[in-house]
């Protein structure tokens, strides 16, 4: 190809080149110094961005776990302050049930302070309440309660799960009411004399009412029998004949088709009730006399369904037993508290782990994408020389045709 032709410019077209690529290189660069990445789209550098991208994904579900760790610090905080409140009234509570023990001293005054007492443990236990999180009061106490499982895989976005009524082992691990089923086991704490009869056996079976059946206790030295009598029956319940003047008989009236057991317990206490026997029924469905100091179920003709059972406690005994369940109590409430702190030690591990992981991740994709500013700067001051001198080329180079003119006397 002739070097002097005006058709094909070789110079103009060398330059312009040139200058197409410097431009191309100068765009590059004022992108990296305005956004302050060198990877900002995925045309910049695919495999580069595609990489970030999850990166920064695993970033944003990092930030939605601390945030989960966070509450639940609150949560455990919030029973652990409730749990500092429930030791102390454990204290006083064992100070007042060993008072039982002393002769001479007003046992329903003691029993008063007592319940006052258990009061104040379940107040505490069911107030600990965190943004409608309760994990130190079981369902049935009036607080709904929640599951709380920290986990350690942190691959997804929660590391906290809480479940409105959780079934699981965390509503029954730290669980700090009164109640015997999972909490402290105090329901019923006394230190006077007090017949129980229990409606379910251990196996689950549950006591059905027949007319005719007996409950007995002995208050005072009286033997109290009451008999329960249906008045659907066709006739009434056969009564034992007194053998003493100590020996009460007495009878509760139950409609066997439309009432429940809860019924018929409720109408055997009031019956209890009305002749002055103090008879109630407690938070486990047991009818508690206090005062008695025997007691004995007795089955009509026909009734072989689950008996009551019958559990009596004398003054002494039962001053003692209380000392122990107290004692019981406490070192159940320990585990608990111990729980709690392992649980806050786990949290706070992991509030650790996710931070420096977060850390790392940022700095990983800053390595990748974020731009060197001094390079950059140093790389615009080239490339706008580069762009000054490429523009001068090509009007070198577009000057070039008219020196033919030249040659024709022009």
């Amino acid at each position: 190809m002739s070097l002097f032709s005006v058709n094909t410019n070789l110079g103009a077209m060398a330059a312009l080149q040139s200058l197409t690529n410097t431009e191309s290189s100068l765009k590059a660069t004022q992108n990296a110094i305005s956004t302050g990445q060198k990877v900002s789209q995925a045309s910049d550098n695919p495999a580069i961005y595609t990489i970030s991208q999850t990166m920064n994904d695993q970033i944003s579900g990092l930030t939605a776990v601390s945030d989960n760790l966070n509450f639940a610090q609150s949560v455990i905080t919030t029973a652990q302050s409730a749990a500092t409140n429930i030791s102390s009234q454990l204290a006083s509570l064992l100070n007042t049930v060993t008072t039982g023990l002393q002769s001479g001293i007003n046992t329903t005054t003691v029993n008063n302070q007592i319940n006052s007492i258990l009061s104040n443990i379940n107040a505490f236990a069911n107030g600990a309440t965190f943004n409608g999180v309760n994990i130190t009061s079981t369902a049935g106490t009036g607080q709904t309660t929640s599951q709380l499982n920290v986990t350690t895989d942190l691959s997804g976005t929660t590391a906290i799960e809480l479940g409105a009524n959780g079934t699981t082992s965390t509503a029954q691990q730290f669980d700090m009411t009164t109640n015997g089923t999972h909490g402290l086991g105090l329901s019923g704490l006394s230190v006077t004399a007090q017949t129980s009869f229990s409606f379910a056996s251990s196996s689950g079976n549950v006591y059905t009412p027949t007319n005719g059946d007996s409950f007995s206790v002995t208050v005072g030295g009286v033997q109290n029998t009451f008999y329960l009598t249906d008045t659907n029956a066709n006739s009434a319940p056969t009564v034992a004949t007194a053998t003493s003047a100590t020996q009460q008989n007495y009878f509760v009236t139950y409609n066997s088709q439309t009432d429940s057991l809860a019924t018929v317990i409720n109408d055997l206490a009031t019956g209890m009730q009305k002749q002055g026997l103090a008879a109630t029924v407690d938070n486990s469905g047991n009818l508690d006399v206090v005062g008695a100091t025997a007691g004995a179920f007795a089955a009509a003709t026909g009734n072989t369904s689950t008996a009551p059972t019958a559990t009596t406690t004398t003054a002494g005994q039962s001053a003692t037993a209380a000392v122990a369940t107290v004692n019981t109590a406490i070192s159940t409430l320990n585990l608990k508290i111990a729980s709690l702190g392992q649980f806050q030690q786990q949290i706070t591990g992991l509030q650790g782990f996710t931070t420096a992981l977060s850390t790392s991740l940022t700095a990983g994709v800053g390595a990748l994408t974020d731009a060197d500013m001094a390079a950059e700067s140093a790389k615009l001051t080239s490339l706008q020389t580069k762009q000054q001198l490429g523009i001068q080329s090509l009007s070198i180079a577009n000057q070039q045709p008219q020196a033919l003119l030249k040659l024709f006397g022009g």
